[in-house]
């Protein structure tokens, strides 16, 4: 006589195991959201920009969110702001600078994302290494939870 009784504890085991896994995975999927302390606030009437302000024209990729602007900093002429956005459906931050010329920007995804003109390099980390990332001795100064700048160090044709 063939016992079924082991069967049955076999499936369930292996049912078991297999729901585990699969709940384990979407846990590790959950847990790789980047955040941004700067957005975690509410938005305020400094925080917005106007729709045509944010650097983008009609083929950009890049779909800015308005409710998530954030002014997160103001350096002397500049003001620095931060928003979520999507690109092809996929999450990106976007550090957005008004300074005295233009505004000028950058969108990406991972944890870093960086910026600079003529006078400024501005660099936004995420949460997760935002104490972490960058060394104070090599002239970085954090001017927000998650955003730091320091001057563009001048190349050779400048300074001929």
């Amino acid at each position: 006589m063939i016992d079924l009784g082991g069967l049955d504890m076999h499936r369930r085991i292996a049912t078991t195991l297999t729901a585990l896994a699969l709940a384990l995975g979407l846990s590790a999927c959950a847990g790789t959201e980047t955040t941004y302390a700067d957005l975690q606030r509410d938005q305020e009437a400094k925080d917005r920009l106007s729709e045509n302000s944010v650097g983008a024209d009609s083929g950009d990729p890049v779909t800015i969110d308005p409710g998530s602007t954030r002014l997160v900093a103001v350096q002397g002429d500049s003001e620095v702001f931060l928003a979520s956005a999507t690109e092809s459906g996929q999450p990106r931050i976007c550090i957005i600078v008004f300074a005295s010329t233009q505004p000028f920007r950058a969108c990406g995804g991972g944890y870093r994302v960086g910026v600079s003109d003529s006078t400024n390099e501005y660099t936004v980390l995420a949460d997760t290494v935002v104490d972490t990332e960058l060394d104070p001795a090599d002239g970085w100064t954090k001017i927000s939870q998650n955003v730091f700048t320091r001057p563009v160090e001048p190349t050779t044709s400048d300074t001929q």
